[in-house]
């Protein structure tokens, strides 16, 4: 998996590739928490070369949207295949966040 950052007007847009699976969810979640000390007021996911995400990775993104959600931010995910999207709108994360393909 790797991890692309680009901070810029307000927004930070983080392109992630390859798989999000239980070996590196905790990568993950050390990116996510730099992310947090960073001044932005959306943050927007591009999911567009992720082939799939287990159930640990889907945690670390609820957490993340928990977190900037209570500092008044906002989160989004841009660029996602149809097995992801059906995955995140079966368990509802469709609600929680904006998701576009």
């Amino acid at each position: 998996m790797e991890i692309n950052i680009d901070q810029q007007n307000g927004s930070v847009k983080v392109a992630i590739i390859g798989a999000v699976d239980n070996e590196n969810a905790e990568e993950l979640k050390e990116h996510f928490q730099q992310l947090l000390d960073k001044k932005f007021q959306e943050a927007v996911f591009d999911l567009s070369f992720v082939p799939f995400i287990t159930s640990s990775g889907i945690g670390k993104f609820l957490i993340f949207y928990k977190n900037i959600v209570s500092t008044g931010r906002k989160m989004r995910i841009k660029g996602i295949n149809e097995n992801l999207l059906d995955l995140f709108k079966s368990i509802k994360l469709d609600q929680l966040f904006p998701i576009e393909k």
